[in-house]
C-alpha cells in the first residue's frame, strides 16, 4: 500500500515555498528551509527551544503530533529535503516570482510578478486550513532572527550556528 506525504514531492515544495513568500515578502534562504520544514511538520515546533513569548506554542504542536507522518529522525529529515528545497526556489526564481539576484545573495525576495488567480485561492486556503499552526509558523517564528546565539538556527537544531557572522 502505498501512502502519499509531501516530503519529497517537489511541486508541493514549490507551493509551500509560494506560501512563504507571501507571507514573507523577504528572508533568508535558511529561514525559508526551516519555515518550510515547519509548515512540513508542524510538531516539529514542539522540539524547538522557543522564547518566553512562544511557550504556549509547543501544547499546540503537541496535539498536533502523528507517529505515523512525523519524521523518524527530524535532523536527517531536514537535510534530506535540502536538494528538492533547492529546486523549488530556483524554479520559483526562475518564473519570476522571486528576485533572481537576490536569490543569489541568499535571500528569498518576492518580486512584483502577480500569482495567478486560482493559485492565489490555493494558498490562502492552504493557509485558512493550517490556521492557529501558519499563524505560528509564518507570523511569529518567522520573526525570529535566523543567526547566532538564539537565533532560529540554534533554537530549531536544524542548522549550525555557531560560524555564523552577526
Amino acid at each position: 500500500m502505498l501512502i502519499y506525504h509531501p516530503t519529497h514531492d517537489a511541486y508541493h515544495c514549490v507551493f509551500r515555498m509560494l506560501v512563504i513568500s507571501e507571507a514573507i515578502p523577504e528572508l533568508e534562504v535558511d529561514k525559508a528551509r526551516i519555515l518550510d520544514f515547519y509548515l512540513l511538520f508542524p510538531s516539529a515546533i514542539s522540539t524547538m527551544r522557543l522564547p518566553s513569548n512562544l511557550r504556549g506554542v509547543r501544547k499546540i504542536a503537541d496535539a498536533i503530533a502523528n507517529p505515523y507522518h512525523d519524521p523518524l529522525n527530524i535532523n536527517t529529515t531536514f537535510r534530506e529535503l535540502r536538494n528538492i528545497q533547492d529546486a523549488a526556489l530556483k524554479c520559483i526564481a526562475a518564473s519570476g516570482l522571486i528576485d533572481v539576484d537576490r536569490f543569489s545573495e541568499g535571500y528569498v525576495t518576492r518580486t512584483v510578478e502577480s500569482i495567478p488567480i486560482d493559485l492565489q485561492e490555493k494558498i490562502d486556503a492552504f493557509v485558512s486550513e493550517r490556521g492557529k499552526v501558519a499563524d505560528i509558523i509564518l507570523g511569529k517564528i518567522s520573526k525570529i532572527e535566523l543567526r547566532g546565539a538564539n537565533g532560529l538556527k540554534q533554537r530549531s537544531s536544524l542548522m549550525e550556528y555557531r560560524y555564523d557572522v552577526t
